[in-house]
């Protein structure tokens, strides 16, 4: 359903139809690029956010970079979009808002996701240094498992 929402100071070229439909997610829009490289960078930079790439779980590489973005603002709660005055009072149905409600909710659980995801690679990542220090402390040991 489409709704004239007007924006500016006004006059007849300060509206604009809005209509509140997205574009749809394909499936190839889901899938996570995954990196080639050995080594990769978790962070703004410096030794400690360098990891081994697994190459058996790609995804924890991609996903550890994978920067967390803010809960979106709710475009769809009242606002006014420009200096105040009724014209430019933006006020959304009830199923507006509640569409918004469970689109922030999906993107609250992808960030979650992916904050479980970092944890995870840093677990592996631990284990990794743990496993290389104990062979570089018992040299024999080191050699039988090569």
């Amino acid at each position: 359903m489409a709704r004239n929402v007007s924006h500016g100071r006004g006059g007849a070229g300060q509206g604009n139809i809005y209509s509140g439909e997205t574009r749809t997610t394909t499936p190839r829009d889901l899938i996570t690029p995954t990196i080639k490289q050995e080594v990769y960078t978790t962070g703004r930079g410096g030794s400690g956010n360098m990891m081994h790439n697994d190459p058996d779980r790609p995804e924890i590489a991609r996903e550890s970079q994978d920067v967390e973005v803010p809960p979106m603002r709710g475009r769809e709660t009242p606002h006014h979009t420009g200096r105040g005055g009724a014209a430019n009072a933006y006020i959304p149905t009830p199923d507006e808002e509640k569409k918004v409600r469970e689109e922030e909710d999906e993107q609250l659980r992808r960030v979650y996701t992916a904050k479980s995801t970092r944890e995870r690679s840093r677990d592996v990542e631990e284990r990794r240094r743990g496993a290389d220090a104990d062979a570089d402390a018992d040299p024999e040991r080191g050699r039988s498992s090569q």
